[in-house]
């Protein structure tokens, strides 16, 4: 069993709204990627909040296999918010993706990230990779959920939990360019929706 932590406590500054609540697809983007996340099998879908809380709360899906936490301290950044969702992720998961809500996914990208962390018992880490840039979301075995709840600003969060493990890191190649998006701007949300 996988788990997911979303990532979707952001004050979205540049985008100028809630990122979280832009429209995807018909759908918005927290429930669009908590869609995927559950069609790969991630179980359960640890969806972290802060900024926004009160508007995004209403529209996630209520199902037992989405939790939903709140980070309080969202305003120390991203850090803090991979600490409160390592936190919620049952110790009997295999691995844990860890996903940002304006970095939209397919589940086939998380599919083939649980195969290449499969491929080898020493592997912690399986990152996804397009045209020679790495992508997102990076997906982490359960042994490193201690590291992933003490994630600091200061120390750089992910990348220093991810410079440790290098050398038991597999890149994984990618055909789909999602895994290099990233939706920060109004003009790369409409980048996004055509080229997706």
């Amino acid at each position: 069993m996988n788990a997911a932590i979303l990532l979707a406590a952001g004050e979205s500054t540049r985008m100028g709204r809630p990122k979280q609540l832009l429209d995807w697809h018909g759908r918005p983007l927290v429930v669009a990627q908590i869609e995927t996340l559950l069609t790969a099998g991630c179980r359960p879908v640890v969806v972290v909040l802060g900024a926004h809380a009160n508007s995004i709360r209403p529209v996630l899906p209520a199902r037992s296999v989405v939790q939903v936490t709140t980070n309080r301290n969202w305003r120390e950044g991203r850090a803090s918010s991979i600490r409160t969702g390592a936190r919620s992720v049952p110790a009997a998961a295999e691995a844990v993706v860890v996903a940002s809500v304006d970095q939209p996914t397919e589940p086939s990208v998380i599919e083939r990230l649980h195969h290449g962390l499969k491929a080898a018992r020493d592997l912690l880490i399986a990152v996804p990779r397009h045209d020679g840039r790495n992508g997102h979301p990076p997906m982490f075995r359960s042994e490193l959920l201690p590291e992933l709840s003490a994630v600091s600003e200061r120390r750089q969060g992910l990348r220093q939990v991810r410079r440790r493990h290098a050398e038991r890191t597999i890149f994984v190649e990618m055909d789909n360019p999602i895994v290099t998006i990233n939706l920060n701007t109004p003009e790369e949300y409409r980048r996004a929706l055509e080229l997706l």
